[in-house]
């Protein structure tokens, strides 16, 4: 089983700094943006409205895209659980494949409703860079959610289309809707550029 390298809160690697702690901050910030708009979104929606999907580009052409397969629980979520995914991409590549998937993925997010899922958000914050947002109203990740054949392909597949990645765990305390803060407790490392995978994990305090 792969072991990570842990990292202190403030510490520095300098042969990798898509690990410094000011990325995080800077993916921290984005994902704040995102869910201010999730929020929005959310605060205009009819009381009737069970699902929601929302596809939408910036006039940069950069897309943002909203599902939501129950509205209602949205709605009434507290203490939620936040996943975020950053990764820098490997230029001069056909990302088609990776696209796909997403949109397998997504396509499957009904299923995930009823073991806590409550939404995801892709946001393009400049021509092919993304940033994903992912809410649970549960303390952990839902077992099936990492288990899911899509996602775990995606997952295979990552090697390939990222040179390295961040995925950033944390929460949002009090009412989803409301002015809770999100605050990220942890990020996972993945650095693709070397095989098998370097892999680290800081915990913020």
């Amino acid at each position: 089983m792969q072991r990570y390298e842990l990292l202190r809160a403030q510490e520095r690697l300098p042969a990798r700094p898509f690990t410094d702690p000011e990325r995080t901050l800077a993916d921290a910030e984005v994902m704040g943006r995102m869910l201010q708009r999730l929020r929005r979104e959310a605060r205009s929606w009819p009381a009737g409205r069970t699902s929601v999907e929302i596809l939408k580009y910036t006039r940069a052409g950069c897309r943002h895209w909203l599902v939501v397969p129950n509205a209602p629980a949205l709605r009434i979520a507290q203490d939620v659980t936040v996943v975020g995914f950053f990764g820098d991409q490997r230029p001069g590549m056909d990302h088609s494949a990776i696209y796909q998937l997403e949109a397998d993925v997504v396509a499957r997010l009904g299923r995930y409703a009823p073991v806590g899922l409550l939404g995801y958000y892709n946001a393009e914050i400049a021509p092919a860079q993304h940033g994903n947002l992912v809410l649970f109203g549960t303390r952990e990740v839902p077992r099936a959610w990492h288990s899911d054949r899509v996602h775990a392909k995606a997952a295979a597949i990552a090697p390939r289309h990222y040179c390295a990645v961040r995925l950033h765990r944390g929460t949002i305390c009090g009412e989803l809707t409301g002015a809770g803060r999100l605050v990220i407790q942890r990020t996972r490392y993945f650095d693709f550029e070397q095989q098998p995978a370097w892999q680290g994990l800081r915990q913020f305090e």
